[in-house]
Parts: C-alpha cells; structure tokens; sequence
C-alpha cells in the first residue's frame, strides 16, 4: 500500500525545509501512465522562492498562487494563504527503487518571513501541516480541491478519463502539525537599530566620497601635462 511520510524542520530560524518521503508498492514500470502530484497550502508567514524551485527541475516542475514577494515583513501583506502545486519527476529524478517497490523523496526549501516586532515576546509560534497532500493518477476514490488547482493538474482536458487518488500518511503514524517558531525583533531596539543603520550609511558614503576624492587627485598628477610651444 502506497504511503507518505513528512517533516517540515529545523522549527528555528528562517529556513526551514519541507522533506517529504513516498512510498510505492510497485516498481516504476508500473507507474507509467501516472501522474504525481504535491499540493501546498502556506500560511502568511511561511514562503517559497520561485527561482529557487526552479532549479530543481530535475526532480520536479511547479505552479505558485499568491504573494512573489521575497523583501516584505509578513504584516506588510495581506493575510492569505499562499499555494504550491508540485509535479513530481518520480519515474526518474526525484525516484528510487527500493526493496518493496520505489521510494519518492522530496525536498521543498521553504522560508520564512520577517514578524512584526513584540514585546516581551522573542518568537511567534506558526502551524504548518500535518501533511502535504500528494495526489496521483490512478484508480481509488475522487477527491476534492478547489477549482484552479484541479485546473491546473496533469489531464485537466480529458477531465472524464482522469481519477485522482490520495496518498496518505501510515495507519500507525499519528497526524500532528508542525510548529516553527518564527524569530521576532523587540520594539525597544528598533531606535538603536535604525540609528545604527543610518550612521553606518553615512559612514559608508563618507568613505566613497574620500576614495573617490583620491582616487581623481593621483590619476590627476599621473596623467601628463600637455606641452606649451
């Protein structure tokens, strides 16, 4: 029986990486005319780099709804999910042959944004999972997912033919979410830091200014004089 397993970790920092494992009774042969198919739901704080996905075509190709922007702190946008649809190249890239059929690893490099200073906290607890969900072409029962993501799956023109399957998690593995905890700026440090910051600016383009400045007096007196009749 087809299974999944997930962990999305480290729970610190701001880059964690989403690592998720399916396992497959049969061997590729036998997946040939099959698709399969990762979706992600992202809270706000939570991201991924599109440029970064795409260069690891070689394991899968994606499609990405919502916010593209990698600079803004998360209550800089709106509160909305975003959402990432994977099309996984398990017959050969991201696949591999085990002793009870084929094993599928797959790692999405994810990030996190920048919260909104609080004080007394240091942190901010978000929830993510329990699993991605992991659709396949194949027989077994219908499944339910909102209209642009059915859309936007392998087979969508031959609607009628195609049947989607969930893969999920084992019997014996209990469903829990994962929480990271998203590093958070205290508002009492906000005037050093921009203090520090502008000095640091002023002292920088002070130090341009002068290079600069010394730079044009040598090339000045290398440079050689035109002669006077």
């Amino acid at each position: 029986m087809a299974y999944i397993t997930s962990n999305l970790g480290p729970p610190k920092g701001f880059h964690p990486t989403s690592k998720t494992t399916i396992h497959l009774p049969e061997p590729a042969s036998s997946y040939k005319s099959c698709t399969l198919n990762l979706y992600y739901t992202l809270p706000p704080p939570v991201f991924v780099d599109t440029h970064e996905l795409a260069q690891r075509e070689a394991s899968y190709t994606f499609k990405h709804w919502g916010s593209r922007d990698l600079e803004k702190p998360v209550h800089a946008l709106p509160d909305e999910i975003s959402e990432l649809l994977l099309d996984v190249n398990f017959l050969e890239g991201a696949g591999r042959a085990v002793e009870e059929g084929m094993s599928v690893d797959v790692d999405v490099p994810m990030h996190l944004r920048y919260g909104k200073p609080r004080t007394p906290q240091s942190s901010e607890e978000v929830k993510t999972g329990p699993y991605e969900e992991i659709r396949a072409k194949g027989d077994g029962s219908s499944i339910s997912l909102p209209q642009h993501i059915m859309s936007a799956l392998p087979g969508a023109d031959s609607e009628k033919d195609r049947v989607l399957m969930s893969i999920l998690p084992p019997v014996d593995v209990i469903e829990t979410s994962s929480t990271l905890f998203l590093p958070l700026g205290n508002p009492r440090n906000l005037a050093i830091v921009e203090g520090t910051t502008v000095v640091t600016i002023l002292l920088c383009f002070a130090f341009l200014i002068r290079a600069s400045w010394r730079t044009a007096t040598r090339l000045s007196k290398d440079s050689p004089r035109p002669k006077t009749s």
